[in-house]
C-alpha cells in the first residue's frame, strides 16, 4: 500500500510539472490582451481623434446593413468593416444609420478589422 502510494504521488509530481510547461506564459497573456478593450459609451478624446488606433476606428457611417458597415474616415476613405455574430451596439437597441458618428472597437488579425463593438455618438 505504501509503494502504491509513493508511486501514485511521483506519478503527480510529474503531471503536475508537466502541466507547467503547457502554462500561458507571460507573452500569451498580452497575446490575450490584443483584443483590445471594451466601451460602451463615447469616448471624450475621440471627439479630438485621441485613440487607440490598434483597437480602434472612427468615422461617419455611409452604409449599415447586418453584419456590415461602410464607414467614411477622417482621412476621406471609405472602410467597409464586416461585424462577426456578437457584435455589440452602444447604446443597445441602436441602429447606425448614414451620418452617424461611429467607433468601432475590436482588433487586427492577418490585416482585417475584426470588430467586437460599435459606439454610436
Amino acid at each position: 500500500m505504501k509503494k502504491s502510494f509513493l508511486t501514485a504521488l511521483a506519478a503527480l509530481a510529474v503531471f503536475a510539472g508537466a502541466a507547467a510547461a503547457f502554462a500561458p506564459s507571460a507573452s500569451a497573456q498580452v497575446y490575450v490582451a490584443q483584443y483590445g478593450p471594451t466601451y460602451s459609451t463615447w469616448q471624450p478624446g475621440w471627439d479630438r481623434f485621441q485613440y487607440d488606433r490598434r483597437h480602434v476606428i472612427l468615422g461617419t457611417v455611409v452604409r449599415f446593413r447586418p453584419y456590415r458597415v461602410v464607414i467614411a474616415r477622417s482621412d476621406g476613405m471609405n472602410e467597409t468593416i464586416d461585424l462577426k455574430p456578437g457584435t455589440v451596439i452602444h447604446p443597445t437597441g441602436a441602429t447606425p444609420t448614414r451620418g452617424d458618428r461611429i467607433a468601432i472597437y475590436g482588433y487586427y488579425s492577418n490585416g482585417t478589422f475584426v470588430a467586437n463593438g460599435i459606439v454610436l455618438r
